[in-house]
This record gives structure tokens, sequence and C-alpha cells, in this order.
């Protein structure tokens, strides 16, 4: 067994991997003693994987619950910030948005009137429909390889995407080849959350600062690795989705008049989970890469 980002052979054991669905019950988790990425073993097959993220949204809370969307949008609009805060985004620029969900990074970018160029990726079936459907045919592709050989970015998102990712090499390499000269990548992952989740389903990768930043700083000029959120120790996160109840579409209608009637709710929603608070041991990692 070797390790995913350095291929060192030096690996130890970090315990249980927890997880319900069929494919990722049989694994462990295992911690490389070279770079110190924690990952899971032994990993799902392609096909294996392939047929889950095929419907990974499906009863996913941000797809049907307006607070929800609310939460994730004003997380967007945190990425928008940070970026702006690292790097010269030039005149409209060429956006691709890998593992795009609800296209809410396009939208952060248009509230804070950047105009851009957006096209997204996404594998899911049912959130890929209602993306082409707001977006149009040229602007969303199921994956990758369906995008035109020479189009090229000014800005690639990663959000939330590379701690699913078998092979990371391959995949960060295919991303930069899409970049102009100078363009960045912006990406963001879980801080080590298998220390305070119940279920890992279905992360394949748990970085940490060093993990990430050895990872990406391979493929181009590592500009940033940043920790943003809530500090991990006030994290335990024992359920991915709300608990279904009779009073649940009730609370969510509350929720939604409150986020209507609040001025600057997205500022609000920042602040109260401290999605633009950077050091220390917290939630998630910010990290750019400039192509060289």
């Amino acid at each position: 067994m070797n390790c995913p980002n350095c291929a060192h052979d030096t690996i130890e054991s970090a315990g249980p991997y927890l997880g319900t669905h069929e494919i990722f019950r049989r694994m462990r988790l295992a911690k490389c003693a070279a770079c110190g990425l924690v990952f899971a073993h032994p990993q799902p097959s392609a096909t294996e994987l392939a047929a889950y993220y095929d419907h990974y949204w499906d009863g996913e809370v941000a797809v049907s619950l307006p607070s929800t969307r609310r939460y994730y949008f004003a997380q967007a609009l945190s990425r928008v910030r940070y970026l702006q805060r690292l790097v010269e985004l030039g005149k409209h620029p060429a956006v691709l948005d890998m593992g795009a969900g609800l296209g809410l990074f396009h939208d952060g970018m248009a509230r804070l009137g950047i105009a851009h160029d957006y096209v997204a990726v996404e594998t899911d079936r049912g959130q890929f429909a209602a993306l082409r459907a707001r977006l149009g045919e040229a602007a969303t592709f199921p994956d990758l390889a369906g995008l035109p050989s020479g189009r090229k970015f000014d800005l690639i998102v990663l959000a939330h995407v590379l701690e699913h990712m078998a092979q990371p090499h391959e995949f960060i390499a295919a991303l930069v080849a899409r970049l102009n000269p100078g363009g960045a990548l912006l990406v963001e992952v879980p801080n080590g959350d298998y220390r305070y989740k119940n279920n890992f389903e279905s992360h394949l990768l748990f970085f940490d600062s060093g993990s990430l930043g050895n990872l990406l700083g391979r493929h181009g000029q590592l500009l940033d690795v940043s920790t943003v959120g809530k500090p991990v120790a006030e994290l335990r996160i024992t359920q991915v989705h709300p608990e279904q109840s009779a009073l649940r579409p009730l609370k969510e209608l509350v929720k939604t008049l409150i986020a209507i009637a609040t001025p600057k709710f997205d500022d609000t929603q920042i602040a109260r989970y401290e999605m633009s608070a950077y050091g220390g041991d917290r939630q998630w990692l910010r990290a750019l890469l400039r192509r060289k």
C-alpha cells in the first residue's frame, strides 16, 4: 500500500472508516508517515464510485430546502471574497466550476458584480439537468472530458471535490492543463473531517494543511493554504442531513421567512459559521494555486 499523494510506503493505521454504504463499509483509515495524508483503503473501484456519484445529490438538503441553499450560497460568497483578497481576476475571467452542484459560485460572483464567463461540470444527473436548464448547453458538461479540448480558463474552482478523488495527482494535473498561463485553481476541502464526523462517506482523502500544500505544490505555484470556518474543537457532526420530522416543513418555512426579512442575511451566515475566519485548527482548508 502506497500513499495516494507522495507514493511513500510507510503507512500507519489511523482507525476505522465510519460508513454505512456497501462500497465504504469495507475500508479503514491509513496515514502516510511522510506527508501526513490520511486516506481510506482499500478504495472502491472506479465503476463503484461512478455509480455512487451518478446520484450523489439524491435527498441532499441543499436541493430541497431554501434556508439550506442560502447557507451554501453564503459559503460560496465567502470563497469569492477569499479569491479577491489574493489574486487579480482581470476583466471578464473565464471560470470553470468543477463539481458545481447548484452553481452557487457563479451566483456569488454575480452578487459581487464580477462579470465572467461561467462553465459548470457536474456528474450528478439531477443537478446536471438543473444546471443545463438554467445555464444552457454550452455552459454545462457532465465531465471534464466533454469540454472542447482547446478550451482554457482563468480560474478553476474545486470546492469539496478533491477529497473524493482516488487519484488526486492525475485529477489536479488535468485541471491545471485547462488553465491559461497565470491562471488560478481555487481548492476547498474539509480539514481532517474524520476527527469530528460520525459518518465519513464518501471521502477518500483526509487532508491537513501540510498534505494539501504538498499535493498542490507539485503542480504549480502555491499561493496560499489557509484554515477557515468553525474551530475543530467546537465541532461534532453526528449526521449530514437534518432528521426528518412532521415539524420540519414548518421549521424550514420559518427559516426561509427569516432569511427573506433579514438585511444582509448572507453576511450574517458568514459571520455565524465563521466562513471567513482564518487561522488555527478550523473546519475547512482553502488553497490557491497558480499555473506557472
